[in-house]
């Protein structure tokens, strides 16, 4: 793992592939992957749902990842008759790590993938999920 640095990286990156289509069954699953992957920061309401920041948090007794970004994945569709739409075909979330062992680092995608799959393990339309870790580079201007 330590080319860059002798620690672990300090992000993690989330990256799920979906089916999506704005009618039927996976009409809501774009809002679901992102209130799972970004956790209660984005909720509002009274029907709060911890989410992946939430689970890890209390699995491991501390908050050691913060979610820095999320974004739906779009990709032009056509729909009907020749129209294209943006639509959602997957996510991605960014977050910061707090971590300073390598051990401890992989258990932490284990359980960021468990997690995962506990939720969205069974659903024939979720594609791909994938973590990738990552280090921040300066790189001179």
């Amino acid at each position: 793992m330590g080319n860059l640095s002798s620690l672990p990286p300090e992000y993690l990156i989330v990256i799920c592939e979906f089916t999506y289509a704005p009618r039927g069954k996976t009409k809501y699953l774009p809002n679901e992957v992102r209130r799972f992957l970004v956790g209660m920061m984005q909720q509002t309401g009274e029907d709060r749902r911890p989410g992946i920041p939430e689970k890890i948090a209390q699995r491991f007794g501390s908050e050691v990842i913060v979610p820095l970004y999320f974004s739906l994945i779009k990709y032009p569709l056509k729909i009907g008759r020749g129209r294209l739409a943006n639509a959602a075909i997957g996510a991605i979330t960014v977050y910061r790590t707090s971590i300073v062992d390598e051990n401890v680092f992989m258990r932490l995608c284990n359980a960021v993938s468990e997690e995962w799959q506990k939720r969205f393990g069974n659903i024939e339309e979720i594609k791909e999920f994938k973590i990738v870790a990552g280090y921040g580079v300066n790189v001179e201007r």
